[in-house]
């Protein structure tokens, strides 16, 4: 009876047997597939000047400057070295009076913030928001908006915009 139960107690675990293989051959090239789509290099440290050949176009009415991150002192954003959106617009040089704008942005995928905000200028970053804003290495050769500080409550998704590497910041009279 013994050999009996002992045949029954193998049989019980003949179908984790037979999963086991599956699962394992299953389970794909793992990170190593994925690892292009993340960002790995977090870019330069804060403090260090920006190397990469990213830009971010900049608008003043008909006057439009290409204005390339490298060389703009990086802050920290998270940890990671980022420019600061009001660094980058003093960079431009397109006004000497950056505060009297709110700034619109968009992506190269077209994503545009006034328009999700419903035409609202008033909804639009201005000068001291810009201050609290960041352009930082999210993926290989893109660029994201990041905020440490807003007014925008839980709002704040739509303005952490993607896809801002050739993307456009508009200055707008409010």
């Amino acid at each position: 009876m013994s050999s009996k139960s002992s045949c029954f107690d193998l049989l019980r675990f003949l179908p984790l047997l037979l999963v086991l293989p599956w699962l394992v051959l299953s389970c794909g090239d793992g990170w190593d597939a994925y690892r292009d789509d993340y960002n790995v290099d977090p870019g330069e440290p804060p403090g260090e000047p920006w190397v990469g050949d990213e830009t971010v176009f900049v608008r003043l009415g008909a006057t439009e400057i290409e204005t390339p991150l490298e060389g703009i002192v990086t802050s920290d954003f998270g940890g990671v070295g980022a420019v600061r959106l009001s660094d980058l617009i003093e960079e431009s040089e397109i006004t000497t009076n950056p505060e009297v704008f709110r700034y619109n942005f968009t992506a190269t995928d077209g994503y545009n913030l006034l328009g999700k905000r419903g035409g609202d200028l008033a909804q639009l970053p201005n000068w001291e928001n810009m201050q609290h804003g960041f352009l930082y290495s999210s993926a290989p050769d893109d660029l994201s908006t990041g905020w440490e500080e807003h007014p925008w409550g839980s709002a704040i998704s739509a303005y952490n915009l993607k896809l801002m590497n050739g993307g456009l910041i508009e200055l707008l009279m409010p």
